[in-house]
């Protein structure tokens, strides 16, 4: 994504990779796959922060997808609100700018590399603005836990799966080296297809790279700074009937990637 329109970021139900979380993981995205068992207790949800935590700061970090547009973060909030999930408080660098009160740390145009990075440029999209990086924002803002939704640029500027689990790689550290017992939820981003072209290349790559991430995930994972995944690949739909562009999501592809991100924190957070 080249314009500064473009920065998609990357959730269904949980899946859960963490050596002391329950459920599966699968190579193949599924509506259920891994996903939190019902009877799993509030206590044994709230045991994945440590002693003390009892509100934790949620920090998304992202691309346009998270940005703006295809603003599903107050969707998420009120997914969370009404299903009785109060005990949480999002953190982040910049206001909410899509009407939900939702602080975030998402640049539009960006990529998983580029937040790597100390700070970054995009003089692409954002003339002479300089960004931070995770290591910067974690300093800042202290999360307890990290929604990743990066991907989709990376994907657009013609990165392999092997070079974008990398760049998540070294976020998780950099993210560990802040808060050793920080909570990660990593997006397996929604369908896209760049254009709407007829060519689904991208479309196949970002299939390769959410098909990969369970088992990248399962790796980092640790009893004492979990790493979980987001599914919001399988029931997107890049058509226009979801997005604005068969990338960014429009009101109703905002609204299923809002479910779908509460879904997948409902098995971490806990309710009042």
């Amino acid at each position: 994504m080249l314009t500064n329109h473009y920065l998609p970021i990357t959730a269904l139900f949980l899946t859960c990779v963490a050596a002391t979380a329950c459920g599966k993981s699968s190579t193949q995205p599924s509506s259920n796959a891994g996903s939190a068992s019902a009877d799993e207790s509030s206590a044994g949800r709230a045991a994945i922060f440590p002693p003390g935590v009892t509100k934790p700061r949620l920090m998304i970090v992202g691309d346009s997808i998270s940005a703006g547009p295809g603003c599903y973060k107050k969707y998420l909030l009120e997914n969370l609100n009404k299903n009785h999930y109060s005990q949480f408080e999002f953190v982040g660098e910049y206001t909410d700018d899509c009407g939900g009160a939702v602080r975030h740390s998402a640049v539009s145009c960006s990529t998983a590399e580029q937040y790597a990075q100390p700070s970054f440029s995009m003089p692409n999209c954002f003339q002479g603005k300089s960004f931070p990086g995770l290591s910067s924002l974690m300093a800042t803002h202290h999360p307890d836990l990290v929604m990743l939704q990066l991907g989709v640029n990376d994907l657009w500027h013609g990165q392999p799966t092997a070079a974008i689990l990398d760049s998540y790689g070294t976020l998780v550290q950099q993210a560990r080296a802040a808060n050793p017992r920080v909570v990660l939820v990593v997006a397996q981003i929604q369908k896209i297809r760049p254009d709407c072209s007829s060519s689904d290349a991208i479309t196949a790559s970002a299939q390769a790279l959410v098909n990969a991430l369970p088992a990248w995930a399962k790796q980092q994972s640790t009893p004492s700074s979990p790493v979980f995944t987001a599914d919001l690949w399988t029931n997107s739909d890049w058509s226009k009937s979801e997005t604005l562009d068969c990338v960014h999501p429009n009101e109703i592809g905002a609204q299923k990637m809002g479910m779908n991100w509460f879904n997948a924190l409902r098995g971490i957070l806990s309710a009042d």
